[in-house]
């Protein structure tokens, strides 16, 4: 291989301006497919960012099953698993992967204020710490629910509850305080908060709380596990659900588990598809470098004529030719793959900051993989063999006798 490329550079100095357009054809070939390939990974890091900023992709969510289907009929389930903390602590001590956890529950549900007004209401109970606290931006007036809040008879409120609890001139802070006749019980107002509805009169509670009023409801409440890493999200579901059938194993299908990883597997379908169908346009760039090889080993062939016929008629063989010939085209493949990588990366580190500076709120970069020089690598030794192998099989094939003689 090294006598190949020493014979490519001979024939780059003696040949050079053919030899020259060739690895200029691999060069621009390569070139635009490594600018190409980087381009597509910044625009899947960029998908994928974005995605993970509007949902949790590193979440894996187990709930128990309610309900059971009956010819084609869902009714109330005899017996619901019931998800506590207990059971959460227990999982999260035997689940091999780093993760967090907390449980949350969704209802509605009516109450009163002190003066008999009824009151539509819609709630969340959680258990804490919570994974995702609310910012403290979305307070208004007085504090949010803590881990000592368990055993107390207290919630947090959203903007249109508190103002059914207050007087039309009031203030919000003045909502303080106030308490809320609900389930047979009352709750005190420690905290107002900003959630976006205008409608929906809403309130949040600890679980503890919710199960100290006499007339709620059993909470079957969701178990939301988050995961350090994003790569153990299904492994970790695969385990979940082998653990809940085993820790609840005398109800049939107990519970159900959930992720957000399809989305990101959608977008992996898609950016393949892309992927290929833009290296396959780019592909016929690469041809036509892969012919420029072939034109300069035929011309080649054509100047050795003599020294192909003397290596012959000295014994030769007809594979010692072949693989010569051979060695040659890959060497050109990959000095013009070599200097490609380096115009595409240049390319590429170009063109992501004209679309950041284009694309308003868009912060793109191009991204260089160990997959894209895989890439580059098989095409330069494909190329050179491919294009490589008529060249060199026709100098193989030459007369020793009539190939001296020219």
């Amino acid at each position: 291989m090294f006598a190949a490329f020493a014979e490519t550079f001979r024939n780059l100095r003696t040949n050079f301006f053919q030899t020259f357009l060739s690895v200029l054809g691999i060069v621009i070939g390569v070139g635009a497919l490594v600018a190409m390939l980087s381009m597509i990974d910044g625009l899947e890091k960029y998908a994928r960012d974005q995605i993970s900023s509007t949902s949790s992709l590193e979440n894996l969510m187990v709930r128990a099953k309610t309900n059971t289907r009956i010819d084609g009929i869902f009714t109330t389930r005899d017996t619901i698993a019931q998800i506590d903390e207990s059971v959460m602590a227990e999982l999260l001590d035997s689940l091999p992967y780093p993760a967090k956890a907390e449980l949350q529950y969704r209802n509605t549900a009516i109450g009163y204020t002190l003066d008999s007004s009824k009151l539509g209401l819609r709630y969340q109970a959680n258990s804490f710490p919570m994974l995702d606290p609310p910012p403290a931006d979305r307070l208004l007036h007085g504090r949010l629910l803590t881990s000592s809040d368990q055993d107390q008879r207290v919630a947090v409120i959203n903007t249109p509850l508190a103002k059914r609890l207050i007087s039309e001139n009031d203030s919000l802070d003045a909502a303080l305080g106030q308490e809320v006749l609900l389930m047979g019980d009352t709750l005190s107002v420690v905290g107002v908060f900003q959630d976006g509805q205008e409608e929906s009169l809403g309130f949040g509670v600890t679980l503890g709380t919710l199960r100290l009023l006499p007339d709620a409801p059993t909470p079957n409440a969701t178990l939301n596990i988050a995961l350090e890493n994003v790569h153990n999200v299904l492994d970790a579901q695969g385990y979940t659900d082998g653990w809940m059938k085993r820790h609840f194993a005398d109800i049939p299908d107990a519970t159900e588990s959930y992720t957000q990883t399809g989305r990101l597997e959608q977008l992996a379908q898609g950016i393949m598809v892309f992927r290929l169908v833009m290296g396959f346009i780019i592909g016929v760039a690469v041809v036509v470098g892969g012919v420029g090889v072939m034109n300069v080993l035929l011309m080649s062939i054509a100047e050795r004529t003599p020294e192909i016929g003397v290596r012959k008629a000295v014994g030769a063989s007809r594979g010692t030719i072949i693989r010569q010939f051979l060695a040659e085209s890959i060497a050109i493949s990959t000095i013009g793959s070599f200097f490609g990588v380096i115009l595409g990366i240049v390319v590429a580190m170009i063109a992501a900051p004209v679309l950041t500076y284009a694309l308003e709120d868009v912060e793109f970069q191009a991204v260089f993989t160990l997959n894209t020089v895989m890439v580059v690598a098989v095409v330069a030794v494909l190329t050179g063999i491919v294009f490589g192998t008529y060249p060199a099989r026709k100098a193989a094939g030459l007369d020793p006798v009539v190939a001296i003689r020219r």
